[in-house]
């Protein structure tokens, strides 16, 4: 799998983010497991490949060195795009933790970030300090990870509109906020969906004109994506396989909900209906003022 997939999955899981952080939705506890330990896998994958580098720096061989970044340099754009994903699924994580009043998965995909961080650390001070990369690839590398930042920063913005704490996660969370207010800003839920999809497309089409056409690690990227894919839960999607709007989702829980309450008046006793009852508790003060 090419890493540009895996920012197209990290823009569908910010642009629906809300809707799953409104959802209170439950991560299975095996798809916690599986992204920490595919995470690691590739994590190790990463590091046995600037391990190479280094070995090779410490013979002074040049031709190696500029045969060890003609063969790996897809190794070094990857460790830059898919920290998009890594990020927003840290930001998703912590907004339903949040939700929940929990801290049960954000530790995990916290630490994920973190070791990833480390990565791109790595990667960035041989972008800076290594030998071997010409001058051509050096200037593509660093305006690939200018656009990664930008757009992270947009995602983890359109995120935040409805969970501004997770704002931590982008690269610049004043221009981060500055995203969010422009999506709270959009108006309608269609003009919302036009933009999310725009952004996406022209996401997509920079980030596709600035990596090799290859992929280094497809199976490692393979199975992070099965593993964020087992998190979303399938009453997520609507009966084409699209992931439901927030708007979709909030209907459905009040429609839902309006059905129970109608189904439990129609019931033999009226106190042992929780819903309803549950309504009434929370609307105790609004009735008060009108009939009391």
């Amino acid at each position: 799998m090419h890493c540009v997939l895996i920012a197209d999955l990290a823009a569908l899981v910010s642009q629906h983010g809300p809707s799953i952080i409104y959802g209170h939705d439950a991560i299975p506890p095996e798809a916690m497991t599986q992204y920490w330990t595919t995470s690691r896998t590739r994590f190790e994958l990463w590091h046995q490949t600037v391990a190479r580098y280094r070995k090779v720096e410490v013979t002074g061989d040049f031709a190696a060195l500029r045969r060890w970044w003609r063969d790996h340099i897809v190794v070094v754009e990857e460790v830059l795009v898919t920290e998009m994903l890594t990020r927003v699924i840290a930001a998703l994580a912590a907004g339903l933790d949040r939700e929940h009043d929990t801290d049960e998965i954000s530790p995990i995909t916290h630490a994920v970030f973190l070791t990833h961080l480390e990565a791109r650390n790595r990667i960035q001070q041989l972008m800076l300090y290594g030998r071997g990369s010409s001058v051509h690839d050096t200037v593509r590398l660093n305006r690939l990870r200018q656009g990664v930042e930008r757009w992270t920063d947009a995602m983890i913005g359109r995120l935040s509109s409805e969970s501004p704490k997770t704002v931590r996660y982008a690269f610049d969370p004043k221009r981060a906020r500055e995203y969010a207010e422009e999506a709270r800003s959009c108006g309608n839920r269609s003009i919302r969906n036009t933009s999310s999809w725009l952004m996406n497309a022209a996401m997509h089409d920079t980030l596709r004109r600035r990596t090799s056409p290859s992929a280094a690690l497809p199976e490692a990227n393979q199975a992070v994506v099965r593993s964020v894919m087992l998190m979303l839960r399938p009453d997520r999607f609507d009966s084409i396989g699209t992931l439901k709007s927030l708007w979709l989702h909030r209907l459905q829980t009040n429609a839902d909900r309006a059905d129970r309450v109608l189904d439990e008046l129609d019931g033999p006793d009226i106190d042992d209906a929780p819903t309803a009852d549950a309504i009434e508790m929370a609307n105790d003060k609004y009735f008060e003022r009108w009939y009391m």
